[in-house]
């Protein structure tokens, strides 16, 4: 019963909160995208900028900008493309259009030593669907995001704001110092959900291998059922038989394993057939 969630259970002197509680508690800003042409999904367009003037870097309250590198552009399609499979979203490189546009680009100063940041939708015109990542020699994760890496996590937690997922808790990089002291639930932790800030360990998992910490590249359990409850869910994918793990045919590399050095931090989202593990 390590992991049961729910009821009058308690998790580290926090209250447990079911799947359910911890999507509705990741919505609770009610941001979301409007689906304008009625065709029953979110269809999103975006681009990696390739400048940025000074007006739009005064207004984020950041400076030093600089374009995406090829590995930032690839990495970033595969964390979007792990948001399309379990809801119904798409992702679209267009310079305009779509029931709304998202834009990529880097950083080198400002915004308190964030690493990286992104607008919920509705914030306004000039920040909906932005993300903005911090590139410079202090700090270089961004520059090179791959698989279980904290920059391919960070693309995926960026983007889930841009979707309309909050943090689990009312806290946020360059307000304070916070711990998983601030978390409102015991389940906010990186076990759960890659929208946390705090480690898995405080629900006694451990993503560690060899010394070196493992990072979801995709979304998690709750942020899952998050997306789903904002925007519905994607039942085409992998929607006959699939395996996963060693000789996965899922075509992602976050939910395959070719050998026993490959670190394995993921939630299945299926969509039918009899699937192997």
């Amino acid at each position: 019963h390590l992991y049961d969630r729910g009821g009058n259970l308690t998790v580290n002197g926090k209250p447990s909160y079911t799947v359910d509680q911890a999507a509705t508690q990741l919505l609770r800003d009610g941001a979301a995208y409007r689906d304008f042409d009625g065709n029953g999904k979110i269809d999103l367009t975006y681009t990696f900028l390739t400048s940025a003037s000074s007006s739009t870097m005064n207004k984020h309250g950041i400076s030093g900008f600089s374009q995406f590198n090829a590995q930032q552009k690839a990495q970033a399609v595969l964390a979007m493309q792990s948001w399309a499979d379990v809801a119904k979203v798409t992702f679209t490189e267009k310079a305009t259009g779509g029931d709304g546009h998202m834009t990529f680009g880097n950083y080198s100063s400002g915004q308190d030593g964030a690493a990286a940041f992104a607008y919920l939708p509705g914030t306004g015109a000039g920040y909906d669907g932005t993300s903005w990542y911090l590139t410079n020699n202090s700090y270089t994760p961004n520059k090179t995001p791959d698989l279980n890496n904290y920059g391919r996590q960070t693309l995926t937690h960026e983007i889930g704001h841009t979707l309309g997922l909050a943090h689990p808790g009312d806290y946020n990089a360059g307000n304070g110092n916070p711990t998983y002291n601030d978390a409102t639930y015991g389940q906010d932790t990186r076990g759960y959900s890659l929208m946390s800030y705090w480690s898995e360990s405080n629900t006694n998992q451990n993503f560690s291998k060899g010394g070196v910490e493992a990072y979801a590249s995709g979304p998690l359990i709750d942020d899952i059922a998050a997306i789903q409850k904002l925007y519905g869910a994607n039942y085409s994918t992998r929607a006959s038989d699939t395996t996963y793990g060693f000789n996965s045919n899922t075509g992602r590399d976050f939910l395959s394993a070719t050998s026993n050095a490959d670190k394995l931090v993921f939630s299945v989202w299926d969509g039918g057939g009899n699937d192997t593990l």
